[in-house]
């Protein structure tokens, strides 16, 4: 379908358009004295937009609970029910990435097409990719042969494809942006009108954005023996972010709309301060910036004090148990129960500033992803010098000055983490603790939790289910029985239920996906 008569003044009615439309519809009322198509130079910034704010912040925004980085003040509402694992089918991530974010990103390839501009395409496969991937990590099995195409009637009732098989067409896909981005014969440069707000038109780091996201799903095949290949693995990474300065990430500001700030400080409630969906940091959280992996022996992180803010009440940086509320005061032991007894999530650092950042995938997690590869294949030496290198440049990010970081090193090296990298499931507590920091509330975090099984032995003791489990669906009295999966959205049920794989509940949230699937 060809998008006719719009104006690109606001994204908003455009990407309605884009989900809910085609060409009939929308040449009711033909104008002459309008463009019959968008350029694609007036499209990228609509697509990298609704992939980041619309798309993977709504896939990560109860996840993030799962994940236990933020918890919230009082033991009901919906943001209570994320923790305690009570999800139903009223979950949006689904409508926002297949209504607004995928056909932005399609339309980008068609429009890059029809212009002779492949890097257009380039830059609509890469983030195409990603919501595939994204959508791929939390549901199992979804729509992709019969999504929308950008040239088609829109199928309201399409097939679903098994998880497998959407993961070749993930590498297939980043494999032909790569392709795209290397063509030198491009009529239009992708930053003509300042629409490309990650990289302003330099097309070897989206090509780097590419191999990025291929180092990412290929190493979420570990439990597949047959299927992981740590030699493709560490070859994307090295293709992949090289250096600082190259993280994928959408740049919010302090603007006159809630669109242009970070989702995390305004959007979806954040604004009520007397009870805000995220109240405070998680004491699991907290825990992991204030001990090393493997010895647990106490030592602060210096990006602590970078992400969250201690206690205005004492300076003590504490945090709360999923599932229990402020209540049941810090990490469930019942005490500090006043509110002042804990640093507040909204507009703490980092990650939750009115103008910080979201990142779709950084340098730092690009070398964790090659260390983890690289312990996998035997390489324990190599895979210490790709962890180091990550671990430094997520610190550098994050403002860490460069005494705070050697002395954190070395402070690392006396805890004998170079013995540690000699072993799979120590090198792996390393690795994965500190890609949890990293990807502070990316969506990615539960993939590598699940895939870790949730195991104390990676994560530390303090990793538990949460207090008020949903014991209807999850046994209470086995501590393996772990979230897998999420509910699929109820509109796609109800209107598709012939192809909708069993979304009850207890199915679904129980159910691995593929990749989780031991071989």
């Amino acid at each position: 379908m060809k998008i006719k008569h719009l104006k690109i003044g606001s994204l908003l009615l455009l990407v309605l358009f884009l989900g809910s439309a085609c060409e009939d519809f929308l040449s009711v009322n033909d104008n002459p004295n309008l463009p019959s198509q968008v350029p694609p130079e007036n499209r990228i910034l609509g697509a990298i937009r609704t992939s980041n704010g619309a798309a993977m912040w709504r896939g990560t925004r109860e996840v993030s609970a799962i994940t236990q980085y933020g918890v919230t003040r009082n033991t009901t509402g919906g943001f209570w029910n994320a923790e305690t694992w009570r999800f139903t089918s009223a979950y949006f991530f689904w409508q926002n990435a297949y209504t607004w974010a995928l056909p932005n990103a399609v339309d980008l390839i068609r429009l890059g097409e029809e212009d002779g501009s492949p890097h257009f395409v380039g830059v609509g496969k890469t983030l195409q990719a990603q919501l595939f991937g994204m959508l791929a990590d939390q549901y199992g099995a979804i729509v992709v042969t019969d999504s929308y195409d950008g040239i088609s009637q829109v199928n309201l009732t399409p097939g679903f494809d098994p998880q497998d098989e959407v993961y070749e067409t993930i590498i297939r896909i980043l494999d032909e942006a790569i392709a795209a981005f290397r063509q030198t014969e491009n009529n239009t440069p992708l930053n003509r009108t300042g629409g490309d707000a990650l990289y302003q038109g330099d097309v070897q780091k989206w090509e780097r954005f590419a191999w990025s996201l291929k180092a990412r799903y290929l190493n979420h095949l570990s439990k597949k023996s047959n299927l992981y290949d740590p030699v493709a693995i560490i070859e994307a990474a090295t293709n992949g972010f090289n250096a600082d300065g190259m993280d994928a990430e959408f740049n919010y500001s302090a603007g006159s709309l809630q669109t242009e700030e970070n989702p995390w400080y305004s959007w979806g409630g954040f604004t009520n301060l007397d009870n805000p969906r995220f109240f405070t940091w998680s004491q699991f959280y907290v825990d992991l910036l204030t001990t090393f992996p493997v010895t647990n022996n106490e030592y602060q992180d210096p990006r602590i004090s970078r992400i969250m803010q201690p206690a205005p009440s004492d300076g003590v940086y504490r945090g709360l148990r999923p599932g229990m509320g402020l209540a049941g005061g810090q990490g469930g032991s019942g005490e500090f129960t006043d509110p002042e007894d804990y640093g507040r999530f909204r507009d703490s650092g980092y990650y939750t500033r009115i103008d910080s950042p979201f990142p779709f995938i950084t340098y730092g997690e690009v070398k964790l992803i090659e260390a983890e590869a690289r312990l996998r294949s035997g390489d324990g030496p190599g895979a210490l010098a790709a962890f180091e290198d990550g671990v430094r440049a997520d610190m550098r990010k994050l403002g860490v000055t460069p005494t705070e970081i050697e002395d954190y090193w070395a402070a690392l090296v006396a805890d004998g983490v170079a013995g540690h990298f000699s072993n799979l499931t120590q090198g792996l507590s390393h690795i994965m603790r500190q890609k949890y920091i990293a990807q502070t509330l990316n969506p990615e975090t539960w993939v590598d939790m699940r895939r870790m099984d949730y195991s104390q032995d990676i994560y530390g003791p303090s990793l538990q289910r949460p207090a008020n489990l949903n014991t209807i669906i999850f046994d209470a009295n086995d501590e393996s029985d772990w979230i897998r999966a999420m509910v699929y959205e109820g509109n796609e049920e109800v209107r598709n239920p012939d192809n909708v794989p069993d979304n009850t509940p207890a199915v679904r949230l129980r159910s691995r996906v593929w990749w989780d699937i031991p071989e």
